[in-house]
């Protein structure tokens, strides 16, 4: 997957955030690292802003979805709330409104698995075809692919095939330090939503899961070779993942009686609702909410 084209001004990029008063005209920027639960989050988010505000990366047309946006007018960039989807750190560099930036990330081997099972299994995606025909492994895929150190790379805003190195490492770090908001955890992921309701005065009224990757060996049944191969060819992805636990912990070390309440009561709402008609519903809705929203992104 190509994603948007980084900047080419190496030089450290500038971005306005809003005051604690003036939030109200703060746009989010919400990069979608893939399989880090995103797409549950991007659903929960169409159902927190105007469909009008929001713009989507179109996941299949995404070069031609994320030059579109670049060419929208001041103007109308300018009403956006939200830009969310697959793409590189830096679009912030052409808004005219303060803004801030929200990521999840994920735990990198349990990332890869999920990545390369969901590419072997889906058959709409680019890579099956070849996966199958060629008999894949996990092992091969690992050693093989440009797929790798991927949350490093896009929030360094760096060449998403090229080698990563210490260098796009400390420039991740630095980039979630000093612009994102909220950096959220897929391992915990209904204490970053609360983070993020905390942060952003989201309702979250219904919750489900999406695009969950099932078809798929655990850890524990791998070898640990295999757990080994991808921890070490995902070295930068790994330091970068225990940076964010920390700050994660501290985040949530604040408000911590309210992440927690927030929390439960969402994984609560998640599990009542697990196989009955109201999650089947809200599925749909979303869907629907989703096709009007890349609709309306791609005038």
């Amino acid at each position: 997957m190509n994603l948007i084209t980084p900047p080419t001004d190496n030089s450290q990029p500038s971005i306005a955030f809003a005051s604690q008063s003036d939030r109200s005209k703060e746009a989010i920027i919400f990069l979608h690292l893939p399989k880090t639960a995103g797409t549950t989050l991007n659903r929960l988010i169409e159902w927190e802003y105007p469909l009008r505000e929001m713009y989507s990366i179109d996941p299949v047309l995404f070069e031609w979805s994320a030059g579109h946006l670049r060419k929208l007018s001041k103007r109308r960039l300018g009403r956006m709330r939200m830009f969310k989807g697959h793409m590189l750190f830096g679009l912030h560099q052409v808004l005219p409104q303060p803004s801030t930036y929200i990521t999840v990330l994920r735990n990198p081997v349990d990332r890869v698995l999920s990545a390369f099972y969901y590419m072997r299994n889906y058959r709409l995606h680019p890579q099956y075809w070849k996966l199958r025909r060629e008999k894949w492994t996990v092992e091969r895929f690992v050693e093989r692919s440009t797929r790798d150190n991927v949350q490093c790379k896009i929030i360094a805003a760096a060449d998403y095939h090229s080698p990563c190195t210490q260098d796009i490492l400390e420039r991740a770090i630095d980039h979630l330090d000093r612009y994102f908001s909220v950096v959220g955890l897929s391992e915990r992921f209904e204490e970053s939503l609360a983070l993020m309701k905390l942060r952003f005065g989201w309702q979250l009224n219904s919750y489900s899961s999406f695009n969950v990757t099932r078809a798929r060996p655990q850890k524990a049944d791998l070898p640990q070779t295999t757990l080994e191969l991808i921890t070490e060819r995902n070295r930068f992805d790994v330091a970068l993942y225990e940076h964010a636990l920390k700050q994660f912990d501290a985040a949530v070390a604040k408000q911590e009686s309210e992440v927690s309440r927030i929390a439960a009561e969402l994984k609560a709402a998640r599990t009542r609702s697990q196989g009955t008609f109201e999650a089947w519903l809200f599925t749909l809705r979303a869907s629907a909410r989703k096709a009007i929203n890349r609709a309306y992104s791609a005038i």
